[in-house]
């Protein structure tokens, strides 16, 4: 059966559109006054001054991480497909429909006419050609080439077609060309500005997004101004002129930042800070468990982890409901698969729960069985206070655990390689789980090295690509979750709680209905200031 997918004919606002931000409460605190505006807004324009949480080292979508480049990314780009929210299928945004075939092995995009880059340059059927061929062209190493990996060859028959031909029946391919906590392939930058500036392009990166890069420089502030050429622009109109974006590390200083005025809103997991947002009337908030799980990744190819005891002793000795009470303030839930509780895949899979003396029983039994004892290094942040305690409680069941100081840089490099034995790792929030999971866990995953390699799994996850049905396609998922929980190459232990909180002169609907935040990234096209 033929699947159309077309935009609707009032194009809605352009939204951030990965994981959600579930079972969220949105702050009410009385009207306050922000503190005194900044010194770069006494132009009088409207300048939104907002935190990013990571600092932008790219902007090129070939080179940079979804993460990295988020908040940026998407106000210069936008997106050639879009999900309103977690769990909808995928519909058409900058694009104007995007139809499959019957067997789902041959896409055609048709894009709008007339559309410009910010640098004036046309943005038509070849550019989008020129951007994904940077992708799948194995020489390049782009960061989004496992996406597109279901991508043979893609053609631009005229200046308004774009044909893709995959690999394989995906029936989900529209959700490739949306964000995604997992890549970047739905932003086309312009080629004439990439073959211009080479390895300068992030100081002249151009899009058709609402806004348009005015400055970047390493270490800096990226400074963003509003598109005339934004491909929308007919219909939504762009309230703030500019928006200055500096990045802040430290919560702490962040927080008092906002309460002074000094900046508008900043993104925050530090469960205090959260908390103590709910009774201060200079803020405002939103805040909810969002849709990143905080896990244990196990290296299975190696001991003490290519025994199954010693995962299952790890996950039966860990305390979920203590770290959510003593480290997360009460404000995050337990997590025992793959799927957060807000999660329209959510299902019954579950790693075994918090038992003490079961996991002592198979740590004796290990120990007995192996004639070494069970131990291994764990590798975090020991600053991360969640650590302290998993490490004190993996102790009392007889492991021996060595915290190893350990940067995010340096874990993601250590886990790429397989050089690890335990590493704690946040598993972002994904629209769907043939992004992020697919890569992690099926045997072929380019994000694969914890040696986890179980065909059933496989079967499962390879048809839920190529079935239209989002039913069919959730119960291929629970099954393969099932499998997933049992064999424990992963062990979940809390759904992290995240928040914004911003001065009292924004108005968004996107803080009104925070399922419409997604990922970290504030949408500033649909942002006010009133002030």
């Amino acid at each position: 059966m033929r699947r159309r997918i077309r935009s609707t004919s009032v194009r809605l606002a352009a939204l951030v559109i990965t994981a959600a931000l579930a079972a969220s409460a949105c702050g009410s605190p009385s009207p306050g006054s922000g503190g005194p505006a900044p010194d770069d807004q006494g132009s009088g324009e409207n300048v939104l001054v907002a935190n990013i949480a990571e600092a932008v080292t790219t902007l090129d979508p070939a080179r940079g991480s979804a993460n990295g480049m988020a908040t940026v990314g998407y106000a210069i780009y936008d997106t050639l497909m879009k999900v309103e929210s977690l769990g909808d299928e995928p519909t058409p945004n900058i694009a104007e429909s995007l139809e499959p075939n019957d067997d789902f092995t041959v896409w055609t995009m048709t894009l709008p006419a007339g559309l410009k880059f910010s640098d004036g340059t046309d943005f038509d059927a070849a550019a989008v050609k020129f951007n994904m061929d940077r992708h799948l062209d194995p020489d390049a190493g782009s960061t989004a080439a496992a996406l597109l990996s279901s991508v043979e060859s893609v053609t631009a028959p005229d200046e308004t077609t774009v044909v893709f031909t995959l690999k394989y029946p995906f029936s989900n391919f529209p959700t490739v060309l949306a964000f995604d906590g997992s890549g970047t392939a739905g932003y086309v930058a312009s080629p004439t500005a990439l073959e211009e500036h080479g390895d300068d392009y992030t100081a002249h990166a151009a899009g058709v997004g609402p806004f348009k890069l005015e400055s970047w420089a390493p270490g800096a502030d990226v400074v963003l101004v509003r598109n005339p050429e934004y491909w929308n622009r007919d219909e939504k109109e762009i309230q703030l002129d500019q928006v200055v974006l500096k990045n802040i590390q430290d919560e702490q200083s962040l927080y008092q930042a906002i309460q002074a005025g000094d900046i508008d809103l900043g993104w925050f997991a530090e469960p205090s800070i959260l908390k103590d947002a709910t009774t201060n009337d200079r803020v405002k908030y939103t805040m909810g468990v969002g849709s990143d799980q905080e896990s244990i990744a196990l290296n299975m190819t190696a001991p003490p982890f290519d025994d199954p005891r010693a995962r299952q002793a790890v996950s039966m000795a860990i305390n979920r409901e203590e770290i959510v009470d003593l480290v997360m303030e009460g404000l995050a839930e337990e997590a025992y698969n793959l799927f957060p509780e807000s999660d329209p895949f959510h299902n019954d899979a579950s790693n075994p729960p918090f038992d003490l003396e079961a996991a002592k029983a198979l740590v004796a039994e290990y120990e007995a069985d192996t004639g070494r004892p069970l131990e291994f290094t764990y590798d975090c942040r020991p600053d991360i206070r969640a650590t302290s305690v998993i490490e004190r409680q993996l102790s009392a069941a007889g492991m021996k655990v060595s915290v190893q100081n350990v940067s995010g840089a340096d874990r993601l490099a250590a886990y790429l390689a397989g050089d690890y034995q335990a590493v704690c790792w946040t598993m972002a929030g994904f629209l769907m789980p043939d992004a992020l999971p697919y890569r992690f866990f099926h045997s072929s995953g380019d994000l694969n090295s914890m040696g986890f390699d179980n065909a059933e799994f496989d079967s499962y996850v390879d048809q839920a690509r190529q079935v239209a049905d989002p039913a069919r396609r959730n119960e291929l998922w629970s099954a393969a979750d099932e499998i997933l929980a049992a064999e424990m190459p992963w062990v979940w232990t809390t759904s992290t709680p995240i928040g914004w909180i911003y001065s009292p002169d924004i108005e968004s609907v996107d803080f009104d209905e925070p399922e419409r935040l997604r990922y970290k990234i504030p949408i500033f096209e649909n942002i006010s200031l009133n002030r």
